[in-house]
């Protein structure tokens, strides 16, 4: 039986590697004719965004960040020369959340029904994913549906 893909999360934390898991993520969209949801995990906030967060409501702050994605959106139309923004259509939902990256990721994929993730990796060292681990090798690990994991490229 070969697979529809009729969902895609693509998970993102606004590098330069999730930028370049992006393409694969509205490729795989177009070409399955499937929607694209995005999610961004912040894992640990800064002192900046806890003051932030202290002079405005957990709401408005999620709306900025779910801005701040979409103005990255158009910068990568922008980067491909493709104009307008031709991924609007494809694009389901964004969703910002705070907490352990592979826990939210799951949660959503799960509670969404999708059928695939994907998302990019810095492809740090074997010393550095042997002693801490990655996000990316505990998604692939932990995760009931595929996840196709991006190398940004030498």
């Amino acid at each position: 039986m070969i697979p529809k893909i009729n969902k895609i999360l693509y998970a993102t934390d606004l590098s330069e590697s999730a930028s370049h898991a992006f393409g694969y993520a509205i490729r795989l969209a177009f070409s399955n004719n499937a929607k694209l949801s995005i999610i961004n995990v912040y894992e640990k906030l800064t002192n900046q965004t806890n003051i932030q967060m202290r002079s405005e409501d957990l709401a408005t702050a999620k709306a900025k960040l779910a801005e701040k994605i979409k103005t990255r959106l158009f910068q990568y139309t922008e980067k491909e020369k493709n104009g307008e923004c031709q991924f609007d259509n494809l694009i389901e939902n964004i969703y910002v959340a705070y907490g352990s990256p592979v826990e939210e990721i799951l949660d959503q994929a799960k509670a969404g029904n999708y059928d695939l993730i994907v998302m990019g990796t810095h492809g740090h060292g074997f010393l550095y994913s042997a002693v801490i681990g990655s996000t990316a090798k505990k998604m692939v690990t932990k995760s009931e549906i595929p996840v196709l994991i991006v190398r940004l490229p030498e």
